[in-house]
């Protein structure tokens, strides 16, 4: 007897906590749009900003012209003066947006997550660059620094007419394929004011970036693109997990290299005051 008794009475609590609950509670989390789960998604509006930069990296004062895409919708809206963007009413999800405008570089952000509900979705602040397509280079190679065994491998490019500075560029390391799509990794410098304008001598191609990635380490020739980039260090991580500056020029130059072309990273610290070892080699244009 007792035991049919406390079963009635668990029942009765499970009838009165189903029949008291909201239709909030009742459609769970939010999901992607089109889910045909047991809840129907809210809908909500989503506001964000957009800052434009000229080709120097300076915000610019009219942020206007820029438009905005949720992506795989037909949903699109363009900024205003300030700035600011606004849809009305989207349904709850994660979507990722897209913002263009001719001359600038396309930003994105990936899988933002809009709950829906009276309370707008403020998105993070995106950042639009003018591109530099800067002057034409006479070549774009490499120089190493060091002997045989115990080097260090720069990047290095000259042009015909001096460079906007301060600037940057951003080299693409591939081993087939578009330098810009298909790309292992990427390095980025920054030019600054007191730069030499006429030419470009970037950092090390460090070996540890090399060895430590398993396509680049096992193939037979390393491809090296170069081309230049908005000064203000514009840049965002895809799908995919690539760090992507979406303002940078065509390519300007090539070169290719083999693995075994870099020191290994390991062993005695590498001397790079022993000679120059070889100079402007294996340098091709696009």
């Amino acid at each position: 007897m007792t035991s049919k008794i406390l079963f009635s009475l668990c029942c009765l609590v499970a009838l009165y906590s189903l029949f008291s609950c909201t239709r909030e509670d009742l459609q769970g989390p939010p999901g992607p749009p089109g889910d045909t789960g047991m809840y129907v998604p809210l809908s909500g509006d989503i506001r964000g900003s957009v800052i434009v930069y000229d080709s120097t990296g300076k915000a610019l004062a009219d942020h206007s012209g820029v438009i905005v895409t949720i992506d795989s919708t037909d949903l699109k809206d363009t900024t205003d003066a300030s700035g600011d963007y606004n849809f009305s009413q989207v349904p709850a999800g994660r979507y990722n947006f897209s913002y263009s405008k001719p001359g600038y570089g396309t930003y994105r952000i990936i899988r933002q997550l809009h709950p829906g509900g009276a309370q707008a979705t403020q998105v993070a602040n995106a950042d639009v660059g003018q591109i530099y397509y800067g002057p034409p280079p006479n070549y774009v190679t490499w120089m190493g620094f060091g002997s045989p065994t115990r080097h260090e491998i720069y990047p290095y490019a000259t042009f015909q007419a001096p460079m906007q500075i301060p600037a940057a560029l951003v080299l693409y390391m591939t081993v087939h394929g578009s330098p810009k799509t298909d790309f292992v990794t990427t390095q980025r410098d920054y030019i600054p004011i007191d730069n030499y304008p006429y030419e470009y001598f970037g950092s090390e191609i460090s070996p540890y970036t090399i060895y430590s990635d398993t396509v680049l380490a096992k193939a037979n020739t390393i491809y090296f693109s170069l081309a230049f980039d908005n000064p203000k260090d514009i840049n965002y991580i895809d799908e995919r997990g690539k760090r992507i500056y979406p303002c940078t020029s065509p390519i300007l130059g090539s070169f290719g290299l083999s693995p075994w072309d870099f020191s290994p990273p390991f062993g005695a610290r590498r001397q790079s005051n022993d000679g120059i070892y070889p100079l402007l080699r294996n340098f091709r244009l696009k």
